[in-house]
């Protein structure tokens, strides 16, 4: 993997619920995006953060998303420096001969500064210090050979997330990528033939656009460490912290409180940031491990024992083109 999280024995279970792979190391950079692309720029190919509290670890959540479909440039490729750029840019690629490459272009200065890559893309505005990753020419799917892919990406001009085939029988793909609202990036897939580019436009919410027999996924940049994959299904939305209106803080005796369904069952994960409690029940059942399974209507959560922070992070659904999400209250207190 090209991107690790080296946490306190608190934070390991949320780092696993996240899907941040772990690993303890000497070797560390800051718990940021931004020193994460830096670092790749520089030629890491593996970085290691040292992460300190939960809010990092969701930061973080967005580049190992980024690195599980995009990354194998960073783990099979070869580093390349001094491409030509403009506009005090400092430009270098990770590249494979089959497999994609990742340029990134560079802001060393304190201010913004517009400037463009050749023959990548025209003139951008990149943020002080920031890097931008310029992920083109992914196969994505099986493939005999390079042109043969199943479907691939041939370049975004918005900052990639991850991307996943389409259930059988749809041919194709999904390619998630976020931005800010407002924003017009331009993405381009292939299909076993010539490519065909879609422009997407972020709006507040997440919005759908064909390219071909593919779909391009537009994440506004808040929802971005809030995208779930399972198998094929999607759920966009953020976490449910059921900490709010002073339920479920860490009491020492039982608590109740009540989350609220969807029409039809579905499965949530429920996780407790450092102590767990001694014991769970969810509609008069005990809870083994971390699943719920949440009936439609109301469902009674009670909690006995000292425990850390809890919230729930739901399953749900994203069907081919429909993007819906969960209707989940404020916690209340018990």
């Amino acid at each position: 993997m090209p991107l690790f999280v080296c946490v306190p024995p608190t934070l390991a279970p949320l780092a696993d619920a996240l899907g941040l792979a772990r690993r303890d190391s000497a070797t560390l950079v800051p718990a940021s995006p931004t020193a994460v692309r830096r670092a790749w720029a520089q030629g890491a190919r593996e970085v290691v953060c040292r992460v300190e509290n939960a809010g990092e670890l969701w930061a973080l959540r967005p580049l190992a998303l980024f690195a599980a479909a995009f990354g194998e440039p960073l783990r099979a490729g070869t580093f390349h420096e001094g491409l030509r750029a403009y506009g005090g840019l400092v430009a270098s690629e990770w590249r494979t001969k089959q497999q994609g490459s990742l340029l990134l272009a560079h802001n060393p200065t304190d201010k913004a500064m517009v400037g463009s890559v050749f023959p990548a893309f025209d003139e951008r505005e990149i943020a002080a210090e920031e890097t931008l990753l310029w992920a083109h020419d992914f196969p994505l799917g099986p493939a005999e050979n390079y042109l043969g892919a199943y479907a691939g990406l041939v370049k975004s001009d918005a900052t990639l997330l991850t991307a996943q085939l389409r259930p059988d029988p749809f041919p194709g793909a999904r390619v998630f990528v976020t931005g800010k609202p407002g924003e017009e990036r331009e993405v381009s897939v292939f299909n076993a033939g010539p490519g065909e580019a879609a422009l997407v436009a972020f709006g507040e919410t997440p919005a759908v656009f064909a390219v071909g027999v593919s779909q391009v996924i537009a994440v506004p940049e808040a929802l971005a460490p809030h995208l779930w994959l399972r198998e094929n299904t999607t759920w966009l939305g953020p976490r449910w912290e059921l900490t709010h209106a002073g339920a479920l803080i860490g009491h020492t005796e039982l608590q109740e409180t009540t989350v609220l369904g969807d029409s039809e069952p579905r499965t949530a994960q429920l996780v407790f940031e450092g102590k767990s409690p001694e014991s769970v029940w969810l509609n008069g059942v005990p809870v083994e491990g971390s699943e719920l399974t949440l009936l439609p209507d109301q469902n009674q959560l009670i909690v006995r024992g000292e425990h850390g922070p809890a919230f729930v992070i739901p399953d749900g659904a994203c069907f081919q083109v429909e993007l819906t999400e969960w209707h989940l209250p404020t916690a209340t207190a018990p």
